[in-house]
């Protein structure tokens, strides 16, 4: 998300928030402690990835890049809704981990599902050690169990076939062992539904209930024999 200001000398400063491994792709400089800009290079991103991102979120924190673009005066007025030109050259001010915590009657809800003969899975647009950290705070994963926990786009890779097509075998080959999926797109979890209703690999056909809180979970909801719309 990104919210421009204009400076009384017809300036403008753009700042941008997103998920910071993606918006850090994005930033060539970031900001010392005393405040001054400085180059930031693609090793130092993989560096603050390491040391900073990775640590916060296999603790289960979302983390969040903070970032500002100035637009001078003289160049006039930039066209906002070409996001390519825009969202570019940024000046990283900080990365904030924040804390989701799990609410206390979750554990034992799943449990119950669990016990139920239902199988519990998290699909979120969450970074893999974020959600990794999470699932395992609810009991989603339970170490030591034989399971998968996947990103969007490495579930796409595996779903597709060469002229990029999803095949029903290869869901087939993941959809029982996987129990997170991560970084994935409404569209992932759409396939996902429609790959469990569609398989024929268990002995009875799996019913599919689905949880979502927003628009964009519509067509999941919609796809499953159970939607609800939180």
């Amino acid at each position: 998300m990104s919210t421009v200001l204009k400076n009384a000398d017809g300036s403008f400063r753009m700042f941008s928030k997103g998920a910071s491994e993606i918006l850090l792709k994005k930033c060539c400089k970031i900001l010392t402690a005393s405040g001054e800009p400085k180059l930031f290079r693609p090793r130092d991103r993989e560096d603050m990835v390491k040391k900073v991102i990775e640590p916060m979120a296999s603790e289960g924190l979302r983390t969040i890049c903070l970032a500002y673009r100035d637009f001078p005066a003289p160049e006039g007025e930039p066209d906002w809704e070409n996001e390519n030109d825009i969202l570019t050259s940024l000046t990283c001010v900080c990365v904030v981990g924040i804390e989701d915590p799990v609410r206390p009657e979750v554990p034992d809800a799943i449990k119950k599902c669990q016990r139920a003969g239902i199988t519990v899975r998290m699909v979120t647009g969450d970074n893999i050690n974020t959600a990794r950290a999470i699932a395992t705070k609810c009991g989603i994963l339970h170490p030591g169990d034989d399971f998968l926990c996947l990103e969007g786009k490495e579930f796409n890779r595996r779903i597709r076939n060469e002229k990029g097509e999803i095949e029903q075998e290869r869901i087939d080959k993941i959809w029982p062992k996987l129990r997170v999926l991560a970084r994935s797109s409404p569209t992932d979890k759409h396939t996902l539904v429609k790959g469990i209703i569609d398989s024929t690999v268990a002995e009875q056909r799996q019913v599919v209930a689905v949880t979502g809180d927003g628009t964009n979970d519509g067509p999941a909801l919609k796809k499953a024999d159970v939607g609800f719309a939180m």
